[in-house]
């Protein structure tokens, strides 16, 4: 068995969002508090970790962190609204949609879009069955 060199441990979302509110948008736990509308305790809780935080709220640390909503997503082990609505959809969806997840879980971000191209093919060809 080959020895790998252990993996960074990644740095907590909170704690990577209260770096970059200090050391790159030099805002103050209250200032940044009062721009997102909620208590500095709140932003306080999100960024030790202690608060996951809602759609809207995530939305707004996105557009004022500068940072992807996929990458606050994926931090806090969120689904967004969309893919759950989409998961749920069917009771096929509902069992389908896990399983192809699992088996796409190891791709890279090519893969990832050829297989979204793919999907998108038999998207568009059941549609013209159905016509």
């Amino acid at each position: 068995m080959a020895n790998h060199p252990a993996q960074p441990t990644p740095q907590p979302i909170g704690d990577a969002l209260r770096q970059k509110r200090i050391e790159v948008l030099g805002k103050g736990l209250r200032e940044m508090a009062a721009i997102l509308d909620i208590t500095p305790a709140h932003l306080t809780d999100v960024e030790k970790g202690r608060r996951t935080p809602s759609e809207a709220l995530l939305t707004r640390i996105s557009e004022q962190y500068q940072v992807d909503a996929a990458t606050l997503h994926s931090g806090w082990k969120k689904l967004d609204e969309g893919a759950k609505r989409i998961i749920t959809k069917t009771p096929t969806t509902a069992e389908k949609a896990p399983a192809l997840l699992r088996a796409a879980e190891e791709l890279s971000s090519d893969q990832w879009d050829a297989l979204i191209s793919r999907a998108k093919q038999l998207a568009k060809e059941s549609r013209g069955k159905k016509k």
